[in-house]
């Protein structure tokens, strides 16, 4: 390894054993045609964006996924979700700079509370409960 490959290890919170160290890609790639897949908004279900630091150590979005799949897996059915990179151009341009939730592509949420109490008026209000 280079020295600065093993920097990052050293400085990681994580060890090299784990799953979380390493670079984390956020776009989807189809190996048929190399070309990157867009997802559109499917208007049966309800579309949920999660957006965390991929490119950093799991450890410090972990908490975060778990908590707000506390919160969709009772309705998962009817959801659509797609985890994406809080630092990617995309989130950028949404001007997203913490861990959240986009529903639909409007509503954002930040705590996994706030999303819980209002999905099922969310599934509601799409139709689909």
């Amino acid at each position: 390894m280079e020295k600065e490959e093993l920097k990052k290890i050293e400085n990681s919170c994580c060890t090299q054993s784990t799953s979380c160290c390493g670079s984390a890609e956020s776009d989807l790639i189809d190996t048929s045609t190399n070309k990157g897949i867009k997802n559109e908004l499917d208007p049966s279900k309800l579309n949920v964006d999660i957006y965390v630091p991929l490119d950093a150590c799991a450890c410090e979005w972990s908490q975060f996924m778990n908590l707000i799949f506390s919160a969709l897996t009772p309705h998962i059915k009817y959801i659509k979700y797609e985890t994406k990179n809080l630092n990617s151009k995309e989130a950028r341009s949404l001007n997203i700079r913490s861990k959240c939730v986009i529903v639909d592509g409007e509503k954002k949420y930040t705590t996994s509370y706030a999303l819980k109490k209002d999905l099922p008026n969310l599934l509601k209000e799409k139709g689909i409960l």
